[in-house]
């Protein structure tokens, strides 16, 4: 396996891996995957795609939390690992990349917003370094029922 930049041609892998998210109903508060267009916009930088076999089988990518200066070094974590790759460490090789590849950027602090139900992805968030700060309650509503989310961060050592 290999873990590389993430490239507008990989994009329809991508997405489908983001739609088996949004369909395990555990991953995203989305309905449906956005346009490249708007992913794009919404990830400048740093995203990341696994590689198996010649096939992309995870992604990871970074959105930045504001756009105003004094939180320039403040991210967004997403990681989405394909349903058939899961559970052999593709997902901690992503996250590890990019919070490496985030304090070479100059990012001190990334978080996560974690359904309290997506234990796998809790366990793979700690895992990277990331701690509960806290849970925010039926903080948005998902086929007509309110979710909690766990709020996770991690401050960078080297960076801030």
């Amino acid at each position: 396996m290999t873990v590389r930049a993430l490239l507008a041609d990989d994009w329809s892998a991508v997405r489908a891996i983001y739609e088996e998210g949004i369909r395990g109903g555990n991953a995203t508060f989305e309905t449906e995957a956005p346009s490249w267009q708007e992913w794009d916009a919404a990830h400048p930088a740093l995203r990341l795609v696994a590689e198996r076999g010649g096939s992309v089988v995870g992604w990871a990518a970074l959105s930045p939390s504001s756009p105003r200066r004094c939180y320039r070094g403040v991210g967004a974590v997403s990681v989405y690992v394909a349903e058939a790759a899961r559970g052999v460490g593709i997902g901690r090789r992503l996250l590890g990349r990019l919070v490496e590849s985030s304090e070479d950027a100059g990012y001190w602090t990334l978080t996560a917003g974690v359904f309290p139900e997506n234990e796998p992805s809790l366990r793979l968030h700690r895992a990277c370094g990331f701690r509960e700060v806290g849970l925010r309650e039926r903080v948005g509503e998902s086929g007509g029922v309110w979710r909690d989310v766990v709020w996770l961060e991690r401050r960078s050592e080297l960076v801030g």
